[in-house]
């Protein structure tokens, strides 16, 4: 199954200098020429709309110098967070309104990122694929509320893209009904970041790749067995709206937490 592809690999390999298969601009400052750069700018211009509510797009954006790139070899990812190349990866293969939809995800990466959520090897294997979870969880949670925010704008493409994409149905399903039935978003937004827990075979391919990266660059680096475990602080911190208000979250996988 295609996906978005999580933040944790990012955050610690990188996915490597940009290649002849890849056209970036800069968020901050783009300069279109070519016909990618146009529709990269394009791109970010379904943003524009939506800036005045959501303040912390035009916040990353602005201060991070990150670069937005369309690619035409990304193998079974959509889009991933390249945090040492400092770039936002998407598919050049995807449909345009899909684009839209993985751009908030990443976004939202790129802000976990940015307040420092990014997960090491200095925790335990279980904890660093728990970390995984929650930041992906979160990423979908929050740039599913964006999209249905611009679909009350009138911009439903976003919408309409994640709630059809096989991988965000359930999800897009119970913000949705959440939603509906309470008019409360900090609430759809918690009950959009459970539903992510729900699916197991969501659940057990984000384990094994999470699992896989660690492994790997413990071998890579010679690195000791370590038994680290999550800040208490980190759901707290992880689990904000956009506006700053935090939503209800915690791990439904571990009974301390419940």
């Amino acid at each position: 199954m295609l996906r978005l592809a999580t933040i944790i690999w990012a955050c610690l390999l990188g996915a490597g200098a940009a290649s002849a298969e890849e056209t970036c601009i800069g968020l901050h400052h783009p300069a279109p020429q070519t016909d990618d750069q146009k529709a990269l700018s394009e791109l970010l211009g379904t943003l524009h709309p939506i800036a005045e509510d959501f303040p912390f797009l035009q916040e990353i954006i602005q201060s991070e110098e990150t670069e937005l790139c369309f690619s035409d070899q990304m193998n079974y990812a959509l889009g991933y967070l390249d945090v040492e190349q400092n770039k936002i990866v998407i598919s050049n293969a995807v449909p345009s309104d899909l684009k839209i939809g993985i751009l908030l995800h990443e976004l939202r990466h790129l802000w976990q990122f940015t307040y420092a959520m990014c997960p090491t090897n200095s925790l335990s294997m279980k904890e660093y694929a728990r970390a995984t979870f929650a930041l992906e969880a979160d990423a979908s949670a929050v740039s599913l509320m964006i999209a249905w925010r611009m679909k009350e704008q009138g911009q439903d493409a976003a919408w309409n893209a994640l709630s059809n994409w096989a991988s965000h149905t359930d999800i897009a399903a119970a913000f949705e009904k959440t939603l509906l039935t309470t008019r409360d978003e900090e609430l759809a937004v918690s009950y959009a970041f459970y539903q992510w827990y729900a699916s197991d075979a969501r659940k057990d391919r984000y384990y094994i790749e999470a699992c896989s990266g660690y492994l790997d660059r413990q071998d890579a680096e010679h690195l000791l067995p370590r038994y680290g475990t999550l800040d208490p602080a980190f759901y707290e911190n992880l689990c904000r709206l956009p506006d700053g208000r935090r939503y209800l979250c915690a791990d439904p996988l571990n009974s301390k937490e419940k």
